[in-house]
């Protein structure tokens, strides 16, 4: 496979698409500036390094979903450029299937998260995906399917779309289906009346329905009395899906964790200790005692590292010192639970910053499970 150009897709400012070729050239990459309108995206048998996108397109949704319906191009990396790294475009870059989110100046964080691209990503091995399983996605919608499948994939199982519940209740039956992903309307019968069927004939994958934030409540209420099964926001990374399903899908024995992980998704500044800089990536899950962030630019295992972000529960910012423990690289891999990026365990706090991170993550574990997760 030859990656020799990092695909520019839509309309950027000067300045801002003289960085992105500044750190295409950093790591010996060429630059391709193509707009939304030209067709077809990609040359037949073009496999480009990865592709920016500027968030402020109207036309951004529509680029990822002509990339991902192509198998070939299903796996490229996908970066957004948004004015600030902030929550909500981050949220938004997920939900259309993107990677990593840079900054309209941050040359340099472009170049650092295609330099890790081009030497540490993770060999695709043949035949790894669908040693998890099969997972079945199922709604209407083609975009979502894809987004939802995308992130299964990743992690190992081999997915398979449907489009109706009717349908669903059928494929949920097959042996070896292990996670099934479902919007929470899907027609005709909605994705509690078909977990609750395909249950009672026999179907025991993990069933996780994808909800809006407004129906949440309702719908765990009518999830509770079944048997593995979940909810997820629908607002939320997609990503969010296979930790549920890695959750549902434990083997049953004591929890070994001094304190329960917890989905949380924030922007974090962090910077290697001591450095000039710091970098953004988003958080994926929480402890006390630590979080990983996802990111295309991970830290190495055993880097001391400063960071910066909003605890749960909390109405302030809290900066931390930690250590990485592990990290995750792009790429397929078997059974991968968390997308890329590194895990830290927090070791200090800046004035009383670590007391108010396991407090905040302390009460954000109460709110979800009750007294029972202190």
């Amino acid at each position: 496979m030859v990656e020799s150009a990092l695909l520019a897709v839509g309309k950027f400012p000067d300045e801002v698409a003289r960085g992105i070729e500044e750190a295409a050239s950093a790591v010996g990459l060429g630059t391709r500036f193509i707009d939304h309108g030209d067709e077809p995206l990609l040359p037949s048998g073009a496999h480009p390094a990865a592709v920016v996108l500027p968030m402020d397109s109207p036309h951004a949704a529509d680029t990822c979903t002509k990339l991902r319906a192509q198998t070939r191009l299903a796996s490229i990396p996908v970066f957004g450029v948004a004015r600030q790294r902030k929550d909500m475009a981050f949220v938004e870059l997920f939900a259309l299937g993107g990677d990593d989110l840079v900054g309209h100046r941050s040359a340099e964080a472009l170049a650092r998260r295609l330099r890790a691209l081009l030497t540490k990503r993770a060999p695709v091995t043949p035949g790894v995906s669908g040693r998890a399983g099969v997972a079945i996605v199922a709604s209407p919608d083609l975009r979502w399917r894809g987004v939802m499948g995308r992130a299964l994939y990743a992690g190992g199982y081999s997915v398979r779309f449907v489009t109706s519940s009717t349908e669903l209740v059928e494929e949920a039956l097959a042996e070896n289906v292990k996670v099934v992903v479902v919007a929470d309307d899907l027609e005709p019968e909605g994705a509690v009346a078909a977990a609750a069927l395909a249950r009672a004939r026999g179907a025991r994958a993990a069933w996780i329905v994808v909800s809006p934030p407004k129906k949440i409540a309702s719908v765990h209420l009518a999830v509770g009395a079944l048997e593995r099964a979940a909810v997820v926001d629908g607002f939320a990374p997609p990503e969010n899906v296979l930790f549920r399903a890695n959750e549902l899908l434990a083997r049953p024995g004591p929890d070994q964790r001094a304190a329960p992980r917890l989905l949380y998704g924030t922007a974090v500044s962090f910077r290697g200790a001591g450095r000039d800089e710091d970098d953004v990536g988003f958080s994926y899950n929480v402890s006390a005692g630590g979080l990983y962030i996802r990111t295309l630019a991970p830290l190495d295992a055993g880097t001391e590292v400063w960071l910066d972000m909003w605890a749960p529960r909390s109405q302030r910012r809290v900066r931390l010192a930690g250590t990485v423990a592990w990290r995750r690289v792009f790429g397929e891999q078997e059974r991968a639970t968390v997308p890329p990026g590194f895990g830290v365990r927090i070791v200090d706090g800046l004035g009383g910053d670590l007391e108010r991170w396991r407090t905040g993550c302390d009460a954000f574990a109460k709110n979800l499970f009750g007294d029972a997760a202190g």
